[in-house]
């Protein structure tokens, strides 16, 4: 049995997005990806965990919204089951340019 007004997931993944955005820490975690895509060169998602550390749920969350906004692209598929190999744009250069200082830091 369910206690009462207990928040459904959605509303608590909506919260936790939410918390991510107010916090500046989804800014810092694309500037993470952008940053090892350029330094790196491209990677799946899985290998992008490794690189930057943090969750792979953050990391796909942060590679959704690269892709949406074209600052990274699919270049090709690898292994079974097929992962997307990821690259960064020319427009996601000049994304990451805009955001970070000369010594590498977000400037939020």
């Amino acid at each position: 049995m369910n206690a009462v007004m207990q928040p459904t997931s959605n509303e608590v993944k909506r919260e936790g997005l939410d918390h991510n955005t107010r916090s500046g820490a989804g800014v810092r975690q694309r500037v993470l990806v952008l940053s090892a895509l350029r330094d790196h060169g491209p990677a799946t998602r899985q290998a992008l965990v490794e690189r930057i550390g943090i969750p792979l749920s953050s990391v796909c969350g942060r590679c959704g919204l690269l892709l949406d906004s074209q600052f990274i692209e699919v270049v090709d598929t690898e292994g079974s089951p097929a992962r997307q190999v990821l690259a960064i744009t020319h427009k996601g250069r000049e994304h990451l340019l805009a955001l970070t200082t000369p010594n590498q830091e977000v400037t939020v």
